[in-house]
């Protein structure tokens, strides 16, 4: 049972598969062009087709903009913990991370407003990546935080960044609605949680068009596969049928949560808007290694990064995705044997 990479594994039913290996001689020997995905692609998150970039995954699209606005040298803001792949990839470049913690207060965690915006004002960052709803932590930015770093944004020429590869799992606090006012604003998707196809490896980038024909020029050509491309198409052309199958996954997560908490042991299992939780219980390390023995793989969170704040507050815990309901009932079986 693989749950340590966040995989919506379960979310697709026989008919959608069916749909997205159709078969299809051009996926084989032709080189794909990407205009119907960008169009698909736009009107599934309501903008214009220049204003997406179809990258092979979310973490290119990350690796893009961080080469182009803030490598060799520039700093980078960083709430932390965040995405993992985030300080690989800035130290990669040669950006200077900024980090500012997260805090938990009342068994939820806080997104460090008050800093971030300070860091931001500062005027000397060149981008701000946010991660939001939250990989590790699971939680998500409210409206009001979002129209304060907004505001706080207008004006800067610090880019913004939000990493919004879960959004569809949320409660749906989104940047898109400032895209059109804040033209230093990037943001960032994926089709690999909410409609399953981390295999084919489809992100995009969601910016003005400026943004987008510079990105577009770091990159490769045909950097996407003709299969991946149509197998986007596929879901999308059945995005109504694909939520409620996440709605699904959102409410065994709800359940998952309140089973969790229920276990004797459990020091705390956190709120989430994303298709995983986060649980925290003593001695993290040996739940890990006793659940791989049973065949089951979670991830530790404190390993998921360098910041020694970020690293205090992973302490303990484990990053576990919404099990099939099927499956659960084992998961819990295993889970209780090595806490009791």
């Amino acid at each position: 049972m693989s749950l340590d990479r966040n995989e919506s594994y379960w979310l697709l039913d026989d008919e959608l598969v069916a749909a997205v290996h159709a078969p299809k001689r051009e996926a084989l020997s032709t080189y794909p062009d990407y205009g119907e995905l960008k169009s698909a692609l736009a009107k599934y998150a309501g903008v214009a087709p220049e204003q997406i970039l179809v990258t092979p995954g979310s973490v290119t699209a990350i690796e893009y903009i961080a080469r182009a606005y803030a490598g060799g040298g520039g700093k980078a803001i960083l709430p932390t913990p965040t995405f993992y792949c985030y300080e690989s990839i800035l130290d990669g470049v040669g950006a200077k991370i900024v980090p500012i913690a997260y805090e938990e207060q009342d068994g939820r965690f806080v997104f460090p407003l008050a800093k971030t915006i300070e860091a931001l004002k500062n005027g000397s960052a060149k981008a701000l990546f946010l991660c939001h709803p939250n990989n590790p932590l699971g939680c998500s930015l409210t409206g009001e935080e979002i129209s304060a770093l907004v505001a706080a944004a207008r004006g800067s020429e610090t880019l913004l960044v939000s990493d919004e590869a879960y959004f569809e799992f949320s409660s749906g606090t989104t940047f898109l609605p400032y895209l059109a006012e804040l033209p230093n604003l990037i943001i960032i998707r994926t089709l690999s949680k909410a409609f399953a196809l981390s295999g084919a490896r489809i992100g995009y980038a969601i910016a003005a068009s400026e943004i987008t024909k510079k990105l577009e020029k770091l990159m490769l050509p045909w950097p996407v596969a003709y299969q991946s491309a149509t197998a986007a198409l596929a879901l999308l052309a059945r995005a109504d049928k694909v939520k409620v199958r996440r709605e699904m996954v959102i409410a065994e997560r709800e359940h998952f949560i309140e089973t969790l908490r229920a276990l004797p042991g459990v020091t705390a299992a956190y709120p989430s808007e994303t298709n995983f939780v986060l649980l925290r219980v003593p001695n993290a390390a040996h739940v890990r290694d006793g659940l791989f023995a049973q065949g089951i793989r979670v991830a530790l969170g404190e390993p998921m990064s360098h910041v020694p704040e970020a690293k205090v507050l992973l302490k303990d815990t484990l990053r576990i995705a919404v099990p099939a309901p099927e499956s659960e009932v084992s998961f819990m079986e295993a889970l209780r044997g090595i806490l009791h």
